[in-house]
């Protein structure tokens, strides 16, 4: 079942600044993408950021999970990696969520469905739209789980909800092999009443142009992202009180835009919906 995970999938995990909903994104430049690199210049950022996760911030433990799982300033760790998108998936970071729920997923090493599962479900709680769509698609497809059509309903009525530009491709997929209808996908069929998808005349399925949002993004260099979000982690984090320490995500500054979870190469492929019936398909090995 492993080996059957696209390659691709590891696009989603890598270091996207920017994450939007609805809408074509098209970047003018990649200056913003973290890869590997043993420059003087990110073991510098790697030790800042190793130093201000120690003083308690949640949003410096999430980027420098990043680090260690991009090789960034230091040997790619996935073990390190994942301790601490653990930590900061505490304090309730949904891109610590999502990104843990990946690589459990993905992971030859540290598969683990249960765990997968349960990080994007935290997510996806938070109405994250990524973790939404993907936890629609193991629910759908059984190369991950047995099929459950009622909680990959669930999902991806959220999905639709939410505007997902990658929703057209999976319903086409699902028709092609059963019948969206109220008693397989209600809720997904409901959200397809209520705002139908077009036809284009090639036979494709769309978004309806009112529902799509062009934006043009010019992502700032990655060296700005991280000096702007040290700014907010020189201080050290003193307890309240609670049993957990720390501020959260979300009042990180600048802590959605270094964790962002683009999904510009969420192909129908890399979704696994290649069988409906779960017998599955064919893919390249994810490592």
């Amino acid at each position: 079942m492993k080996n059957i995970i696209l390659g691709t999938v590891f696009c989603l995990i890598g270091f996207t600044p920017f994450s939007y909903g609805v809408g074509q994104v098209t970047k003018s430049q990649s200056s913003s993408s973290m890869d590997y690199c043993q420059l003087d210049e990110c073991k510098s950022y790697f030790k800042m950021y190793k130093k201000a996760a120690k003083r308690g911030h949640s949003g410096a433990m999430a980027i420098l999970g990043q680090f260690y799982y991009n090789g960034y300033g230091t040997e790619p760790n996935e073990d390190q990696a994942i301790k601490y998108l653990k930590r900061a998936a505490r304090y309730a970071d949904t891109n610590a969520q999502y990104k843990l729920g990946l690589i459990y997923l993905t992971s030859k090493k540290n598969y683990d469905l249960d765990d997968a599962i349960k990080y994007l479900e935290k997510a996806a709680n938070k109405d994250d739209e990524n973790a939404n769509i993907l936890l629609a698609t193991i629910y759908y497809n059984n190369q991950f789980t047995p099929q459950n059509f009622a909680l990959a309903d669930k999902y991806l009525s959220k999905s639709y909800q939410q505007r997902h530009p990658k929703i057209p491709a999976v319903i086409t997929n699902i028709k092609a092999k059963v019948s969206l209808d109220n008693s397989n996908f209600p809720l997904l069929f409901q959200e397809l009443a209520k705002t139908p998808l077009v036809v284009t005349n090639d036979g494709a399925i769309e978004w309806p142009e009112e529902e799509i949002e062009v934006l043009t993004i010019t992502s700032p260099p990655l060296t700005q992202l991280l000096n702007e979000n040290l700014i907010a982690f020189r201080k050290a984090i003193t307890t309240t009180g609670s049993r957990i320490p720390g501020k959260s995500c979300g009042e990180i500054i600048g802590c959605n835009q270094s964790l962002g979870r683009d999904l510009s190469g969420f192909s129908p492929g890399m979704l696994m919906i290649v069988d409906a019936t779960g017998s599955g398909g064919g893919g390249i090995s994810a490592r």
